[in-house]
């Protein structure tokens, strides 16, 4: 990045990433939605990090977990969107913007994985950190909000511009893509995709992060509004009779998210 920027991939439990964002030349970083403390601080200690803040999307604990040991280690601010939120300092609404002098975020407000979930979108560089809202290939469920609620913040994502690259809260882009060859669209290539898919993430040791310009060609769900999109998945057998393509935008995401639930 050419404002020298660097984002450490942390992961965290069974399949969750925490991200420490920092500047090589000042060493000072902030980290996001961490739930286990021990790697993170691990590495701001190796790397002699300066760490400026907390970052946190949402309450969930497997976002949130690893705050109060962090705070053991140092004292300082922990943005979430909710007051419930361990720690919690600055509380963040829609519209927000949030300066840490090497990097600035933009606060938008995400419901329907949770009321209170909210992204971080860095204009300058296109950095988008979504906690749960979008993944690969997928998006979260619906937990707290409605489908609607789900649809209108996948839709405000949708406008962020195509080189904004993604970096999400799980690591579910090869269940994900099994469910979009396997359940939505036809493809005769779809074990090869499915390889590629699997040795790439084997490699890198993760897929993040991801393209927002190719999800939004790819992604089911940043696609319910699209008639030739609707219209291959309504007509693969998995799908003849249960959903058509003249379904609103709001019941076709409402069938395929539901569709996903029960893969």
């Amino acid at each position: 990045m050419q404002s020298g920027i660097k984002i450490e991939i942390v992961k965290q439990l069974t399949d969750n990433y925490s991200y420490i964002i920092y500047k090589k030349n000042t060493k000072n970083a902030i980290v996001v939605d961490p739930a286990e403390a021990e790697p993170i601080i691990k590495f701001i200690k190796k790397n002699n990090l300066s760490l400026k803040g907390i970052l946190i999307t949402h309450h969930h604990s497997d976002h949130t977990s690893g705050i109060n040991d962090i705070l053991k280690e140092k004292t300082i601010d922990v943005y979430s969107p909710n007051n419930k939120i361990f720690g919690t300092t600055k509380l963040l609404k829609d519209k927000d913007i949030i300066d840490f002098d090497f990097i600035n975020f933009n606060i938008i407000a995400s419901p329907g994985h949770t009321l209170d979930h909210i992204v971080y979108f860095n204009k300058k560089e296109n950095l988008l950190f979504c906690g749960d809202v979008l993944f690969y290939y997928g998006c979260g469920r619906v937990f707290e909000g409605t489908m609607k609620q789900m649809l209108d913040t996948l839709n405000k994502i949708y406008v962020l511009p195509d080189d904004t690259k993604v970096f999400c809260g799980h690591e579910y882009t090869y269940k994900n893509l099994e469910f979009l060859l396997d359940e939505l669209v036809i493809s005769p290539n779809k074990g090869a995709i499915k390889a590629k898919c699997r040795n790439l993430i084997k490699k890198n040791g993760s897929s993040m992060p991801f393209n927002l310009g190719h999800q939004k060609s790819w992604n089911p769900f940043l696609n319910c509004n699209s008639r030739s999109y609707k219209t291959g998945i309504a007509s693969s057998y998995e799908n003849i009779g249960k959903i058509s393509a003249e379904a609103s935008e709001l019941d076709f995401f409402t069938y395929i998210r539901e569709k996903r639930n029960k893969y």
